[in-house]
């Protein structure tokens, strides 16, 4: 099997569209770049972060509710996204603005290479980490 090569997509399926919308594009401050017609009458809200899209599903009718939430190494499945960031203190301070919960506080893992593990308001965990050259 081969793959051609293209963007990493990751779709996610709220229970509050404006909750998620404004987390998104206000707290984590991803470019929000606008909406694609969807299956079903359904609708993809998009960001793009590089080559990635984060791509936010709007349904006619509300989803089932899926327990998620939790500490990112205590359940099976995709658990988190990881984002570069240029500046973790910021965004760790308007996600905690925000209410957002957090699983990991900042902290450095390893020299040059800080980490913090932040909740988006559906409890899909993201680990923001941030970089700094020797």
């Amino acid at each position: 099997m081969s793959f051609v090569e293209g963007r990493l997509q990751v779709g996610i399926v709220p229970r509050d569209l404006d909750t998620s919308l404004a987390f998104y594009r206000d707290v984590l401050a991803l470019p929000y770049t606008g909406i694609r017609p969807a299956l079903e009458g359904r609708t993809l809200h998009l960001f793009a972060l590089g080559d990635v899209v984060v791509k936010l599903l709007e349904s006619p009718t509300p989803p089932r509710v899926a327990e998620i939430a939790g500490p990112y190494a205590e359940r099976t499945g995709i658990r988190w996204v990881t984002l570069d960031v240029a500046d973790l203190d910021a965004i760790v301070a308007r996600c905690m603005a925000a209410g957002a919960a957090m699983q990991v506080p900042p902290a450095t893992i390893r020299p040059g290479v800080r980490v913090a593990i932040v909740e988006d308001p559906d409890g899909n965990a993201f680990e923001l980490v941030e970089r700094t050259p020797p």
